[in-house]
């Protein structure tokens, strides 16, 4: 998002405004120690909705009556504000038409009906960059996980990629702001996609309708497979009737069809079992034969059984000696020293190998018992699947002999029902009923599963897939991201006076993690890269080429085309001694924070800080030059009256120089001129 900051400042108590002007491009802050430089970018922070007030005690939160910043985007004004205060509950929002009075502007500007709570005044920023989507969950069901929606994404988690503050910006362990907390990182890698302009709302909702459409599918199937299950539970079921019919009636019921065909022609069979005429064979002895037939089927299970009841036993009884056997050896250690000398005569003084050889047999006998030592746990382990098989063959087993004992007894009862006067035509009709019961199951579930259009969905799905990759392409556009801001770090990266020679800096896209690649794909994270100069030039390359990325995107681009780097220079002179109130004077800094021998590293130090603001300038022109735009970069920094070469003039950069006393935001000379007056 093209967009800058054109003021930003404080109204004090007395109802004075004091302000900083900001344009395009690079903007200086420089000046000694405790000035208000850092407090810079702390009052944007606080402006753009952080809920808590984290301006540096002194005289600016002395002073205070309310903080400011006015964002330009294209024709458009937008002046936010917050009140001082430890922590308030809403904030300034107001879009102005006209060109502020900067130089009046006062506390009756900033009238109470244009605060709003600061949650709604978050969305209302995002709206102004063009942040419309209001839900980001990419299925149902991880809303119905989380128990509530993720909501909309918010302007609070660009700030990440705009600010670096002093304590951040060499820091080895953090790249982003706020990445310590959790949620937070996880939240702004995973809306990276929505701030470079990406995906829209639609495409949540198509993803959503995507996990839906993936959801009934998956239940389709396994609808699908459960009937399968069954079906093959009914095969067996009517086969059974069916040969118990036979054996009853002694006539077939549709002979040469086999029992799978009728419960895949349900509708067919039903019909035809309606106007079927049962007629008994009185004659026939198939009742006989099966019976027969059963009963040495039942026989040779039997005998299966006994043979596997009989193998469990010796495998239950070698678990037993393995057990016992393991828990004895336990209590003999293995044994690794023999006498390995050869032997001597205690008359004669002559060697013999004789005590060698019975060594050596020895040393066989020790190693067969180490080894069987080492191998008790191992028989344990290898009875205990076989157990397990046999069992579960003598389970099936079991279900075999069940089934062939009720087949039997089907038969048994047949006679039965004969001897109390039920004719052999009505317990043949009973199974035929049974019949149709099965038949009209497998008739309702097909009917079921003819509703579910498996191959309808599957194309459905297909559809949407092509739709999310043709229009979004999400994977394809990450990569040419990462790929875009790799190469731009490796491009400044190898202007700077990194260690690694040559610079070879990769970030994962998906991780927000930053290391560099060396030879043999070995990765060296920011942690282990060394020098506070290192972590400096990582950032800096990093925040650069994403701050380019941004740029190169134009108006798809949701963040905000602005880049804070609070006291890059602080590796080579710290900012805490920086007290001259006359000029930036290096080498007395240097003095100061190493002795004499500071003073010798000067010349590089200088040569460094340098060439890093050359290198920013330089960036932002050659974003000027490729993009049509020049984005904003506002630096706080004591470094000052730098050499930047030909093309550019370090005075031309600085909005502010606080160095003489009473210098800074706040402006002594307003507030000793109001004091005595009135308060607002």
């Amino acid at each position: 998002m093209k967009c800058h900051i054109s003021y930003l400042g404080v109204v004090d108590k007395y109802n004075n405004c004091h302000y900083i002007s900001f344009q395009e491009g690079l903007n200086i802050i420089t000046g000694r120690s405790s000035t208000g430089k850092s407090a810079i970018i702390e009052i944007f922070d606080y402006c753009t909705g952080n809920w808590e007030n984290t301006v540096p005690e002194g005289v600016i939160t002395e002073n205070a009556q309310l903080y400011f910043a006015v964002l330009v985007s294209k024709d458009t004004q937008l002046v936010i504000g917050r009140n001082q205060g430890v922590s308030t509950t809403k904030a300034f929002y107001k879009i102005e038409s006209e060109e502020l009075d900067i130089d009046n502007l006062s506390m009756t500007y900033f009238g109470e009906e244009y605060f709003i709570p600061v949650n709604d005044f978050r969305v209302e920023l995002g709206h102004f960059c063009g942040l419309n989507i209001s839900e980001t969950d990419e299925s149902k069901e991880s809303i119905d996980f989380r128990g509530q929606k993720k909501g909309r994404p918010s302007f609070r988690n660009m700030i990440s990629f705009m600010l670096q503050h002093q304590n951040l910006i060499a820091n080895k362990h953090s790249l982003f702001y706020r990445f310590d907390e959790k949620e937070k990182r996880e939240r702004v890698i995973e809306e990276f996609k929505i701030f470079a302009g990406f995906v829209d709302q639609q495409y949540y909702l198509l993803c959503q309708e995507l996990e839906e459409k993936r959801k009934e599918l998956t239940q389709y199937k396994i609808l699908k497979s459960k009937h399968e299950s069954n079906k093959k539970e009914f095969v067996q079921e009517i086969s059974y009737l069916r040969d118990n019919f036979y054996a009853i009636s002694g006539n077939e019921l549709f002979p040469d069809i086999s029992s799978e065909s009728l419960l895949n022609a349900p509708k067919l069979f039903i019909d035809r079992l309606e106007t079927y005429k049962i007629e008994v064979n009185e004659a026939s002895d198939e009742y006989k034969k099966r019976y027969v037939q059963l009963n040495e089927e039942k026989n040779k299970l039997l005998a299966e059984r006994r043979k596997a009841t009989i193998r469990l036993e010796r495998i239950i009884s070698s678990i037993e000696y393995a057990r016992n056997y393991s828990k004895e050896i336990d209590k003999y250690k293995p044994i690794t020293e023999v006498i390995k000398a050869d032997g001597e005569c205690p008359f004669c003084h002559h060697y013999t190998n004789v005590t060698t050889s019975e060594t050596n047999k020895l040393i066989d006998a020790i190693n067969w018992l180490n080894g069987e030592l080492q191998k008790s746990p191992q028989r344990l382990d290898s009875f205990l699947p076989q157990k397990k098989e046999i069992e579960n063959e003598i389970r099936d087993i079991d279900e075999k002999i069940k089934i062939l004992n009720n087949n039997l007894n089907v038969i048994i009862k047949a006679n039965e029902q004969l001897e109390k006067n039920k004719s052999l035509e009505e317990q043949s009709l009973k199974i035929k009923l049974k019949i149709e019961n099965v038949l009209e199951w497998s008739l309702k579930e097909s009917l079921n599963l003819a509703h579910h259009n498996i191959e309808g969905v599957q194309k459905e799905i297909s559809d949407l897939e092509q739709i999310l990759f043709d229009k979004y392409n999400i994977e394809g556009k990450l990569s040419e991201a990462e790929n875009f801001i790799n190469s731009s770090m490796n491009e400044i990266g190898g202007k700077l006076d990194f260690e690694y020679k040559p610079i070879n800096l990769h970030f994962d896209i998906k991780t927000f993690e930053l290391y560099h690649l060396k030879e043999g794909n070995k990765k060296v994270y920011l942690r282990s890269m060394g020098s506070g100069a290192n972590w400096l030039y990582s950032h800096i390359c990093l925040f650069l080429s994403l701050l380019r990325f941004f740029s190169s995107l134009g108006d798809k681009s949701l963040v905000p085309t602005i880049l804070f780097l609070d006291q890059p220079s602080q590796v080579y002179f710290p900012a805490m001694i920086d007290l001259n109130t006359e000029k930036f004077d290096a080498e007395q800094l240097k003095e100061k924070e190493k002795g004499e021998k500071g003073k010798e590293e000067v010349d590089d130090d200088m040569r460094a800080v340098t060439n890093l603001f050359l290198q920013i300038a330089d960036v932002l022109k050659s974003i000027k030059e490729q993009y049509g735009f020049t984005p904003q970069i506002i630096i706080s920094d004591h470094a000052d009256n730098l050499n930047l070469g030909k093309n550019y003039t370090f005075e031309n950069f600085v909005r502010k120089r606080w160095r003489k006393e009473g210098d800074g935001l706040i402006n002594m000379d307003k507030i000793n001129t109001s004091i005595g007056t009135e308060p607002n």
